[in-house]
């Protein structure tokens, strides 16, 4: 480690990383369309939610700048003189803040795309097909799966958990161990978020089946 790189160094780092993690981009893109986000479908303030009650366009431009907010908050701290796994501890911040951002009475969204980001910003080579195939998934299926965000997440963590055991592959084993925690903890806070709301989410399934009763689109 860097003589220089004290721990006020990380402490300046973290409340940057979390700053920046904080800003309430979904929540800001559904009030521009007259939508509260904590309201509406799973009530978080997340890309997916935001496209599937705001619109498109509107979900499209927070995927963009969730995972460009962690990416920028990498590219901040490394101003400082971090590197390599030093950057661990602000990409937690910066998750930390998205899932807690005190613009909105500590309430967030999963993370993922933040996670995304900084990672990125960690270890860009290993990481670039990963982040391609997450957000590919995202938005492309998002019409087709409850939680795309979570499943593009996942498939672009194994893939670089794949890439980077791989002989050719130049990350640092306590950059990959850092980032496989990182996506542990974002899958399990998802988890234990989808738990506690399980009761709403059961209620908003039940609303988007199609009524027995009433004639089905091709059925006359």
């Amino acid at each position: 480690m860097n003589p220089e790189i004290t721990f006020n160094t990380f402490l300046i780092a973290a409340v940057i990383a979390y700053a920046m993690g904080a800003i309430p981009v979904a929540y800001i893109a559904g009030r521009l369309y007259g939508v509260n986000i904590f309201e509406v479908g799973s009530r978080q303030a997340g890309a997916t939610n935001v496209f599937r009650e705001v619109s498109r366009r509107a979900g499209f431009a927070v995927t963009i700048i969730d995972g460009t907010k962690g990416l920028f908050a990498i590219l901040l701290v490394r101003q400082l003189g971090l590197d390599g796994a030093e950057l661990l501890i602000p990409a937690v911040a910066a998750i930390a803040g998205h899932w807690n951002s005190p613009f909105t009475k500590f309430k967030g969204g999963d993370g993922v795309l933040s996670m995304m980001g900084t990672g990125l910003g960690i270890a860009p080579l290993a990481l670039l097909g990963p982040v391609v195939l997450a957000a590919a998934i995202s938005i492309g299926l998002n019409r087709q799966l409850n939680h795309p965000s979570l499943w593009g997440g996942t498939a672009g963590f194994l893939l670089f958990i794949a890439l980077s055991f791989m002989p050719s592959s130049n990350t640092e084993p306590a950059v990959v161990y850092g980032l496989t925690g990182l996506g542990i903890g974002v899958l399990l806070h998802s988890m234990y978020f989808h738990y506690r709301h399980r009761e709403l989410f059961a209620r908003e399934a039940l609303k988007d089946e199609p009524d027995p009763a009433l004639p089905q689109d091709g059925l006359g």
